[in-house]
């Protein structure tokens, strides 16, 4: 995509299972990374509390996690994405789709909306929507694609300063539930600047990805590239790679290489074992700001992309945002189906 705040309006879920050969060996790799038994599978997500701290240190330097019985040395964050992009090359196989078939990508998604009563005030609130957004992307990029969006549940505040029983509904806006399509994903094709197939530049087209370079250094010369004009910051270029990601677009050849690129934004550290909204285990590996921490979660035992999370820094961009509160949650899976629409 062009805008980066078109990625944040693809977001999805669907629950897959783990094989058990892989099950055992996540299992493994959890324990040696965590330093402690894995904590059972459950919806939600599991973050440091009183009982496990966690000291995140500069990324190139042992993490320690800190329990009230005993300090555990445990991976870098470098060594995790270095150990994902192996496992994809030594046996991730990235889902094939035939003639008549579509990839399914589907993101449960947890977004956060502020609304600001006057810019002078300083006065506001912020509510979380949730969301299933499920994307049909044919064989033939060039042909129809499909994109349903399912507002899930009633909208929640997450923060406000208001006097009580005053803070308005969420508004919910046209293009947050429904269904569209169009050729190459062009769902709204009045928006601007107009979305053309094949484009170069798009994340959504393979032409974007055939043209990236398959070597780590390259691929982080051109993360500072496609980031330059926001000065290539560490936290730019992180939020940059994750939302390439999530595409679902991206080979399984040139992940791998682009994780080894991620290893190398200064930075990024170990932020929690997380579990993600549909249960599956992966290492959250974030990248701390005064105004945010932005994680990415994998799985390093397959080196599955799983989802993201954001969570409000020590001095949240809206001051009625207490620190540590989730403002953003995604979990990603796809499959390949036989039909548009279909979800199996």
């Amino acid at each position: 995509m062009k805008e980066l705040d078109e990625a944040f309006e693809l977001l999805h879920r669907d629950a897959r299972e783990t094989p058990g050969d892989l099950a055992g060996a996540r299992a493994r790799l959890m324990a040696e990374l965590d330093g402690v038994t894995p904590l059972r599978k459950r919806r939600g997500w599991v973050l440091p509390t009183a009982a496990a701290a966690v000291v995140l240190l500069a990324a190139g330097t042992a993490g320690v996690v800190v329990t009230r019985q005993q300090t555990l040395n445990v991976a870098t964050a470098s060594e995790v994405l270095l150990r994902a992009a192996d496992s994809i090359d030594v046996g991730a196989v990235a889902p094939r789709v035939g003639p008549g078939q579509y990839l399914l990508r589907v993101e449960h998604v947890r977004s956060s909306r502020s609304d600001v009563e006057n810019p002078d005030s300083g006065i506001g609130y912020t509510y979380l929507l949730e969301q299933e957004i499920s994307r049909w992307i044919p064989a033939n990029d060039r042909d129809v694609w499909q994109e349903t969006r399912e507002v899930l549940g009633s909208p929640r505040v997450i923060g406000q300063n208001l006097p009580a029983g005053q803070t308005p509904p969420l508004a919910i806006q046209p293009t947050d539930d429904g269904q569209w399509a169009g050729p190459c994903g062009d769902f709204f094709p009045e928006a601007k600047p107009k979305k053309v197939c094949g484009d170069p530049d798009d994340w959504d087209s393979p032409e974007f990805y055939a043209r990236l370079p398959r070597d780590p250094d390259q691929l982080y010369g051109r993360l500072k590239k496609l980031t330059e004009n926001r000065g290539s910051a560490p936290d730019t270029m992180f939020h940059y790679a994750i939302q390439i990601l999530a595409t679902g677009m991206m080979p399984a050849d040139l992940r791998a290489q682009w994780y080894r690129a991620i290893a190398k934004i200064p930075g990024i550290r170990i932020a929690a074992q997380a579990t993600t909204l549909d249960g599956r285990d992966g290492v959250a590996l974030g990248l701390t700001t005064e105004q945010e921490q932005r994680q990415l979660i994998i799985d390093p035992a397959t080196g599955e992309f799983i989802g993201e999370r954001t969570v409000a820094g020590a001095r949240p961009s809206q001051p009625w945002i207490s620190p540590g509160v989730e403002t953003y949650s995604s979990s990603i899976t796809t499959s390949v189906v036989n039909g548009r629409g279909q979800t199996r």
